[in-house]
């Protein structure tokens, strides 16, 4: 068994550091070997969640800050925390697919990771080309075996900085949309038209880029915040949650369209 030590320093905030002992398996998925590595919380065991890293062809892999942060996030809630490699990168067999080989692979990794945590919560999440397969994962899954809780952060869907072009599913549930306002890469206004229909919120980051260079505090507040709500008084599907000074208001719009929430 090998063991690594994660050390996650938070942009702004010099005296914030976490740690996370990660252990590398392998498992067997539709194109061969999958690279997974799996972070152990520290205390009782409270949940699962699976993490999704960006574009393995752009340099994406589970150690990018943002999946790192997303796992650590996970971890401190008592989860055990999934970070697959995608196919073709790591030490993962195959070669990349544009999302469609990948979704299949992810959906291994979730199986897999139910049967080790029985009747114990499912949360996941993902960045960029990851959120974008963490979302058809979502869709492909029955209701009853979704995740509790999403957090998709810069979710491409449409044609990303003219190279390619996403088709992300509609999904409805408790999820997180996180995207920054000046992202170059998946663009806000994309965002938005995919949202809209659906109403769902979305939490943007003024000033923030696509890889939310500098903002990691705030991405860690609105992640936090968010999985604050976990046990909380569920509203209904025509409330809306806003967040202001650090505290949570719930009002309803009955005809109301969704849908941004600044922070």
């Amino acid at each position: 068994m090998f063991l690594f030590i994660i050390i996650v320093k938070i942009e702004n905030s010099p005296a914030i550091y976490r740690f996370a002992m990660s252990e590398p398996i392998f498992l067997q998925g539709p194109a061969g070997q999958l690279e997974v590595f799996v972070d152990y919380p520290q205390g009782e065991v409270k949940g699962f969640a699976i993490v999704c890293h960006p574009h393995p062809l752009q340099g994406g892999t589970p150690q990018h800050k943002v999946p790192v942060l997303l796992a650590q996030m996970f971890l401190e809630r008592g989860c055990i925390v999934y970070r697959p490699s995608f196919r073709g990168s790591g030490q993962s067999a195959g070669l990349h697919d544009e999302g469609f080989g990948e979704t299949d692979d992810i959906l291994e990794v979730i199986k897999y990771a139910r049967r080790q945590h029985i009747d114990l919560p499912f949360l996941a999440g993902g960045f960029s080309f990851g959120a974008h397969v963490m979302a058809k994962c979502y869709a492909a899954l029955p209701v009853e075996l979704q995740p509790s809780k999403v957090i998709l952060c810069g979710l491409p869907t449409a044609t990303v900085a003219g190279l390619r072009h996403y088709v992300t599913p509609q999904i409805k549930g408790d999820i997180l949309f996180i995207h920054g306002e000046a992202d170059d890469v998946t663009l806000l206004s994309d965002m938005i038209e995919w949202a809209k229909p659906q109403r769902h919120l979305v939490t943007i980051l003024p000033g923030a880029n696509h890889f939310f260079t500098g903002y990691l505090k705030q991405l860690r507040i609105a992640m936090s915040r968010f999985l604050a709500l976990s046990g909380s008084k569920k509203t209904s599907s025509n409330d809306e949650v806003f967040l202001f000074r650090n505290k949570i208001f719930s009002m309803n719009f009955i005809n109301y369209s969704p849908i941004f929430r600044f922070i």
